[in-house]
């Protein structure tokens, strides 16, 4: 790797200077004839941990695009492990912190709110191989070798009480791309700045309706196990 960016749980922000300009569609207003500055851009969202941040780095429009995946992964099958782990988020007053469940009780399908200190948390990533745009595989076929999967809580690894079986959240694999894709972007931007020809854009800011694994992949080998919440890598 020719960098890298280790990032612990509760870092303090790291701010790289203003682009001016955002990152996605290369607007210079926040919105149209507003005198408001660009959005500042978490690498890593906010509500992930994420402390690496370009500002004045997004418009309007491209921020509630990115809003569309970035939401529904934080708010469910990332949701309960931020929260156990203690993931520093926005700051908000709250209550008991509580996810939806899918499951069965008494021979009937229920989805229930229950509190994330009383159920199994399991954190839950897709294995993928490297995209297919590098090993000339089409863009509609996945090399996914499987799942990795942790449970966080292991003395709550059985169902919780009155159910028979139980789900977390499903993942949305086509979301969930964007949101590696949008990670991976913006780290380029800050890593190389002008200095590349971006190939994600289009995934990032449209809706997703199909996979793209000729651009999303990974490294299907077991990495080293770090103490870091979250690692980049160029």
């Amino acid at each position: 790797m020719l960098r890298t960016f280790e990032i612990k749980n509760k870092d303090s922000i790291v701010r790289r200077p203003p682009r001016g300009r955002c990152i996605y569609c290369g607007a210079i207003e926040y919105r149209g004839k507003s005198e408001r500055k660009l959005g500042e851009e978490h690498v890593i969202a906010e509500g992930l941990g994420g402390i690496l941040a370009l500002e004045e780095a997004a418009c309007e429009k491209c921020e509630k695009a990115i809003n569309t995946f970035e939401q529904p992964i934080l708010k469910t099958v990332l949701y309960a492990p931020r929260v156990h782990l203690g993931i520093r988020r926005k700051r908000r007053k709250r209550g008991q912190e509580t996810t939806k469940i899918q499951g069965r009780v008494d021979g009937k399908d229920v989805e229930v709110s229950l509190p994330i200190d009383k159920i199994p948390v399991l954190l839950f990533l897709l294995r993928l191989g490297p995209p297919g745009l590098l090993v000339g595989r089409p863009p509609e076929i996945a090399d996914m070798t499987g799942a990795w999967a942790l449970h966080l809580n292991a003395d709550k690894i059985i169902a919780p009480q009155g159910f028979q079986s139980f789900a977390s959240p499903a993942m949305d694999t086509f979301k969930f791309s964007q949101f590696l894709a949008k990670i991976a972007h913006g780290f380029a931007v800050d890593s190389l700045g002008d200095g590349f020809n971006p190939t994600l854009l289009d995934f990032i800011r449209n809706d997703a309706r199909t996979p793209r694994f000729d651009l999303i992949g990974g490294n299907s080998q077991t990495e080293p196990t770090t103490t870091n919440l979250h690692e980049l890598g160029d």
